[in-house]
């Protein structure tokens, strides 16, 4: 994975598959329901309760109704700028993981706060959950608060964290902002994404430690050409699952290939 930090955080540009799909689905689906009164909030939104109604289901469909035009808009801002970055350092099957999981836990941390007769809406606990995922990655990288004050990511999200864990313990069980969603989500994907590069460093140890380096280096050394076709392969591998899903040897293929 390349943890280096982001020339293009986002935009039409820089967009990716994952954040495309997320994006015309929430919107599709919040249109849909406006312009044909559909009734998807009643049927897909979390109830506080929901393991009463066996309602296992909300826990995942939720984070795709959204209450109003600003909300939606707010969400889907959020996910377009910061998305693509993350998608792009963990590939798009684990950016998917880390979205769902983040919403996931972001549902269940509201439930346990939320008081009986309330449900709760929205994409924020995945967004929250990139948002997190991108601290991690990239910790200084330059921020906009508000559009307007540059701030570096870790302190953003200390930032947020602190005043959701505030709100969340001042007032736990009124209806509104899901708070708990919030904070919960954010953790989530910081702590998938932390895990993500702890996991790397690791494999970096075990390789000096069992020698590996040297053996690619000798590898490296004694081969001096390279297939268009594997790297090809390779690179194709890294759009489907992001830089940690490469082998050593495949490591070192691309480092043969820069320097023919």
């Amino acid at each position: 994975m390349n943890f280096r930090e982001p020339q293009n955080i986002g935009g039409w540009q820089g967009m990716t598959y994952s954040v495309r799909f997320l994006l015309i689905l929430n919107v599709s689906i919040f249109f849909a329901e406006v312009l044909f009164r559909l009734p998807f909030s009643r049927f897909f939104a979390l109830p506080a309760v929901w393991w009463e109604t066996w309602s296992f289901g909300q826990l995942f469909t939720y984070m795709f109704i959204h209450g109003s035009f600003n909300h939606l808009l707010v969400n889907m801002i959020g996910l377009f700028f910061i998305g693509p970055a993350v998608e792009r350092t963990v590939g798009a099957y684990r950016f998917m993981i880390m979205y769902y999981v983040s919403g996931i836990l972001g549902g269940l941390g509201w439930s346990l706060l939320a008081a009986p007769g309330t449900y709760c809406v929205g994409a924020s606990g995945g967004l929250m959950g990139t948002l997190g995922a991108f601290a991690a990655f990239y910790p200084n990288a330059r921020m906009l608060l508000w559009f307007v004050v540059p701030v570096r990511a870790w302190v953003l999200v200390l930032g947020l964290a602190i005043w959701e864990l505030s709100e969340t313990i001042n007032t736990p069980r009124i209806g509104g902002i899901a708070n708990a969603a919030h904070l919960v989500g954010g953790i989530a994907g910081f702590s998938y994404a932390f895990a993500l590069k702890d996991g790397e460093r690791v494999q970096r140890w075990w390789q000096r430690l069992s020698g590996r380096k040297q053996e690619t280096r000798r590898s490296f050394e004694g081969e001096n050409t390279v297939s268009n076709e594997e790297v090809n392969r390779i690179l194709e591998k890294i759009g489907r699952e992001g830089m940690g899903s490469l082998s050593a040897a495949e490591r070192a293929t691309l480092q043969r290939a820069t320097r023919r």
